[in-house]
């Protein structure tokens, strides 16, 4: 929220000002500090760090050490929670053409998040979304163990969900 521009807020950034911050929480981050770890996965996401020598860094083990560090905080939880999402959302957004993620996992994402559940609290539309995820999953395991009988999106009205997939195109050459 700091930084101008919504999309990638990092580039907006001068480089001199991205590699002092990245030399400082990566210091920070190596002691285990909080809120430092929870800033890095904020600013940097998880995705490559442009100024890093080595073109990538993997920030999601960091935000894993702070979701489990003595000083957690609510907006680490939501982060922590969030990418359980998108991790379900990448699964499936080419559903019901093909599935992006194994059904194992599914079940460690699904399970990450169910702890995640147990031990915090979480936004409540969050939950709704994570709610929605696992019974898209269910339906689309099912249906796949039937060899894809059936209407997949008539299967999700059936149960109430409201899904609608990706327009797939093909070409041939």
């Amino acid at each position: 929220m700091k930084f101008p521009g919504d999309a990638l807020p990092r580039r907006h950034l001068p480089f001199q000002l991205t590699k002092l911050l990245d030399d400082y929480l990566s210091r920070e981050c190596e002691k285990d500090q909080m809120p430092q770890m929870r800033w890095t996965y904020q600013i940097f996401g998880n995705i490559y760090n442009p100024h890093d020598p080595k073109l990538e860094h993997d920030f999601y083990p960091i935000l894993e050490r702070a979701y489990m560090h003595e000083k957690c905080d609510p907006q680490t939880v939501q982060l922590y929670f969030r990418e359980q999402l998108d991790s379900l959302w990448w699964g499936q957004h080419h559903f019901p053409e093909s599935i992006r993620i194994t059904k194992e996992e599914f079940e460690t994402i699904v399970g990450a998040a169910k702890k995640i559940l147990l031990e915090k609290t979480v936004d409540p539309p969050l939950v709704e979304e994570f709610e929605y995820y696992v019974k898209l999953y269910q339906i689309y395991f099912e249906w796949q163990n039937n060899n894809r009988n059936g209407d997949f999106y008539e299967l999700c009205r059936k149960e109430g969900l409201a899904f609608e997939g990706v327009p797939v195109i093909y070409y041939k050459e």
